[in-house]
Order: C-alpha cells, then structure tokens, then sequence
C-alpha cells in the first residue's frame, strides 16, 4: 500500500536571531522495522545526492513495507545557499579553511555553538536521534572514483558497504575521540545498535544522471537488506575494488603514473571507475620542451581510481584541474581488485 512522505522542519535559531528551517521528509510503514536516515548536502557544492533523496522518496512511498524513513535532501541550507563548502568559506578557498564550519565535523551539534553546530543540532534533535541506520552521501571532484565509505570494525557498516554496489570501496578505522563534534557516520557506527555508510558521488557541483542512478540503487539496496523494502539487492558485476585504512594496505595492487616532464597531459576519454585492461592507452602528455607527443598506457588491469591530471584544492579552485602537469604530477591510478 502506498505511503504518502509527511513534510517537517528541522529549527534551528542562528546567533543573529534568525531561523534556518531545514526541510526533510518522512515516510513511516506503520509496521516495525528499522529506521533509515538518508541525508545528503552537508556541503553546499556537494549535490548529487539531493536529487538521490527526492527519487529515494518515490521508490520509499510506494514500496516500503517495513521500518520508516527521514530523508533530508539540504543537510547544510546555508552552504547550500552559500554555493560553497561552508558557510565561512570564500571564492578559491580551500576546503580544510572551515574555521570551525564543516558540518560533518560538528555531529551531534551544538545549540548554543556557531551558526553550522546550530544547524547540525536541530538535524540531530528532529531527525538523526529517531534513527537506527544512516546513509551519508557527499561528492568528492571528478579525478577520483566515487566511493563508499565505511567503519571495518563494524560488522553492519561492513555489510551495508558490500551491498551499496559502488565499486569502489574504502575502509574507515575507528576515529579518536577528541570529546568534540564528530562526524554523523562515526556517530552511528560507535554505537553498537547502529550503522553508517558514507557514498561519495564524484563529481562535485553538478548533478549527472549516472551518479544519481548509483546513489538511488544504493539506497534501496539498503532498504532490502533491512527488509523494509521487498525484493533482492541489484548488485555490481564483478569484484569490489577495496583500498584500506592505510596505504600499506593496498599499495601493492595501486599502480600510479606520473608524469615524468613537465606538459599538458590530454586524457583518453575515461571515466574514473572504468575497468581497464594493462597496456590500454590512457592518455598523452605533449611536451612542453621539444612538443614531443608521448603516450601512457594502464600498467595494471584493474579500475580506475584516479584519473586526470589535478593538485590540491581542485574542487574550490579551477587552476587546480588544470590539465598543465609538471614532472612527477599524479595521471592516473590503477587499483587491482
């Protein structure tokens, strides 16, 4: 039987006096169950998952049969209005300037903090308490596979990774406590009666149909492993590329190319994540010196987990993605499964 999405606010009062109402929706079965939190935007240029969340909704009104459901599209409505990271970022300032501003650093909030610990608390106090199990999506820039993020240590973070049906696959150790605001993944994976995944949707600031597709199978594919939905998880062909919590982990099966001169580096037409046999041409590097064309090819057969020429800070400043490479810049990195 069809379930229609009931419409409500999370309040939060900001320190000039004004009000942020963070809009989310709720869909309850009416029968027991686990309580699924989906929540994306808890930074402004990451909206690939807003547009999962609003098609989470459809499948949840007219498939859910058990459990109930908080989807939250705008976690971070002022950097969303902001167009930026975080409210206290400006233009070409990297991520990591937050001040105090990254929301996923703030959980479980705070209300008498600034202005994003005060957003972040209403979420919690309206939403994030009521629930049992959290999807967490974010957009990380397109020169890295999308991926999902999860706690090792966590039997059912583990579980939810696997059947997330992203390809790529990172594994999360078990964060210090600092005694201050953590994020909302670790909020719910230190609990023993709890869970999280995050899933990172390459790229930012754009919403492609391909992504949103990969975010929407992954959350209905949560929602049939918890029996809230019926039916059997749509999984990926082929293996998951897992990297650990530590590059010594992986680093025998991550094949990366350098670019060994300086020139402009001019990619094959890849996508990150594309499966790709050793010795497939993945791009070319003009020389600056002498306009010699030299050509690079996979090393590995294996997934792309890096493709493109770019430098720190490359989702905030365009310089950043400049495909102008000096000698020993990243090109490409093959992950072997």
């Amino acid at each position: 039987m069809p379930h229609e999405a009931t419409l409500d606010h999370a309040v939060a009062t900001l320190t000039d006096g004004t009000e942020v109402r963070t809009p989310f929706w709720r869909i309850d079965s009416g029968q027991e169950g686990e309580v699924l939190l989906v929540l994306a935007a808890q930074h402004g240029n990451e909206v690939q998952g807003c547009e999962v969340v609003r098609r989470f909704r459809e499948v949840c009104e007219q498939s859910l049969r058990a459990g109930e459901v908080f989807l939250v599209p705008f976690a971070n409505l002022p950097a969303l209005r902001h167009r930026r990271s975080h409210i206290s970022l400006g233009p070409e300032q990297p991520y990591g300037d937050d001040r105090g501003h990254n929301m996923n650093r703030t959980w479980p909030g705070d209300p008498e903090g600034n202005d994003t610990e005060r957003v972040t608390h209403s979420l919690h106090e309206a939403v994030a308490r009521h629930c049992s199990r959290c999807l967490d999506l974010h957009s990380w820039s397109r020169f890295t596979a999308s991926a999902t993020l999860a706690r090792g240590d966590n039997e059912l973070s583990v579980a939810m990774a696997e059947v997330a049906a992203i390809r790529f696959i990172q594994w999360r150790n078990r964060p210090d406590d600092t005694g201050q605001g953590t994020m909302i993944g670790a909020l719910f994976n230190n609990d023993p009666a709890r869970a999280a995944i995050t899933i990172e949707l390459a790229p930012q600031w754009v919403i492609r149909d391909k992504e949103v597709a990969a975010g929407l199978r992954a959350a209905t594919n949560l929602a049939k492993l918890f029996g809230m939905i019926d039916g059997e998880p749509e999984l990926l062909d082929g293996p998951y590329a897992e990297l650990g919590p530590d590059s010594d982990s992986h680093q025998d099966r991550l094949h990366e190319i350098k670019a060994p001169f300086s020139g402009l580096f001019v990619e094959a037409g890849l996508e990150t994540s594309d499966h790709v046999e050793e010795g497939q041409l993945l791009g070319h590097l003009i020389r600056v010196e002498g306009l010699e064309t030299v050509e690079f090819a996979a090393p590995a057969t294996g997934y792309l987990h890096q493709y493109g020429c770019f430098r720190p800070n490359c989702d905030v400043a365009l310089p950043s993605q400049h495909p102008y490479a000096d000698g020993g810049d990243a090109l490409a990195a093959v992950l072997e499964p």
